[in-house]
């Protein structure tokens, strides 16, 4: 029923798209309902976007037989699912009701100042590390201003509880935000984060309980400014995936850099997927989160993006549900590919199935 939903949601927008002047875009975006209609009665194929709710920022954990979504705002909602498609709501991060601090003890009032009600709680970052759900955190104020806490919960089910502050605003590097977990193969942590007033985006390795950064590690420089830096090592690569632009618009762009070491040079990210029009429908994608293999050996890229006519906006906000893209190695690097196997730039309607 939900995709039925869906598709009479996409209609509905396709359908105020041409009643506007622009009726040449409307008849070139009519394919793709097309496609959508067909992978109706598809099993094998999902149609996106996987979330009919804002689902901003999209972080995700598996634990056991389920993958955990924690998305940006408050309250940090939950949700979650067996096969990166169905999602439902779980529970709520924190118990405490906005503007409160949800510890009410002022440990997550970032500037000191009371004024809880200022804080945004930003693309959260869920890993399990020694058997416990650990959060890395924004604590947004302002753009000269915020900080990066870490909380740490007993399981999926427990009281998250504050662990610490890693990376507090600097005159150097006011804004450390969008801080993401990375485990490499030998076993170490590593919290992946950028500066969008300085520039730059860091990686710096963590303590073995992910809860403070090891003795003596220093944030090494990865690339100028970009949003939502994440890392994924592929046949002995790293794969910087990170977005440039502005979140609320259709240009927003999911870019990537690729390099042979973790802490060596990184070329700066060249982008690999943007609409391909400016009005088109499904617009947007970036700020990715995790990716997960599947029994087949497929690759699954969570992110978030833009569906006009899906969510009702809020004043000038373009919600952001979250989609599914795939990738596959295509000469020897990993690459975004349609429901067909076939290279893509662009979000895609259509996206095979994991076998999870």
């Amino acid at each position: 029923m939900k995709r039925f939903l869906l598709l009479a949601t996409l209609l509905c927008s396709m359908a105020a798209h041409a009643q506007s002047p622009d009726t040449a875009a409307f008849a070139a975006a009519e394919p793709y309902l097309l496609s959508a209609r067909a992978a109706l009665s598809d099993n094998n194929l999902v149609l996106n976007p996987v979330t009919d709710f804002d689902c901003a920022d999209p972080s995700v954990v598996r634990i056991g037989d389920w993958y955990y979504c924690f998305a940006t705002g408050f309250p940090i909602r939950i949700y979650r699912s067996k096969d990166l498609c169905s999602w439902t709501f779980y529970r709520n991060m924190f118990p405490g009701p906005r503007p409160a601090d949800p510890y009410g003890d002022g440990k997550l009032d970032p500037m000191k100042t009371g004024v809880t009600s200022r804080i945004n709680y930003w693309a959260p970052s869920p890993a399990l590390i020694g058997g416990k759900v650990v959060v890395y955190l924004t604590l947004f104020v302002s753009m000269e201003n915020d900080r990066q806490v870490v909380c740490v919960a007993d399981d999926i089910d427990g009281e998250f509880r504050y662990a610490g502050t890693l990376n507090v605003g600097t005159p150097e590097h006011p804004t450390p935000q969008d801080g993401q977990y990375f485990r490499d193969d030998d076993g170490r942590h590593y919290l992946v984060y950028g500066d969008v007033n300085s520039k730059g985006n860091y990686v710096r390795e963590l303590a073995p309980d992910g809860l403070t950064y090891r003795k003596g590690s220093k944030p090494h420089y990865i690339t100028t400014a970009y949003e939502g830096g994440y890392i994924y090592k592929h046949g002995g690569m790293y794969y910087y995936f990170c977005s440039k632009g502005y979140y609320n618009t259709a240009d927003y762009t999911l870019c990537l850099s690729v390099s042979d070491s973790l802490t060596g040079e990184w070329p700066e990210p060249e982008p690999v997927l943007k609409s391909d029009r400016p009005d088109a429908i499904l617009n947007g994608a970036g700020h990715n989160g995790e990716i997960f293999p599947d029994r087949k050996g497929r690759l699954f890229m969570v992110m978030h993006t833009h569906c006009e006519g899906l969510i009702p906006r809020r004043g000038n906000y373009h919600p952001r549900p979250m989609m599914l893209m795939e990738l596959k190695e295509i000469d020897g690097k990993l690459t975004f590919v349609n429901h067909k196997g076939e290279p893509t730039t662009r979000p895609e309607w259509l996206v095979n199935h994991p076998d999870l």
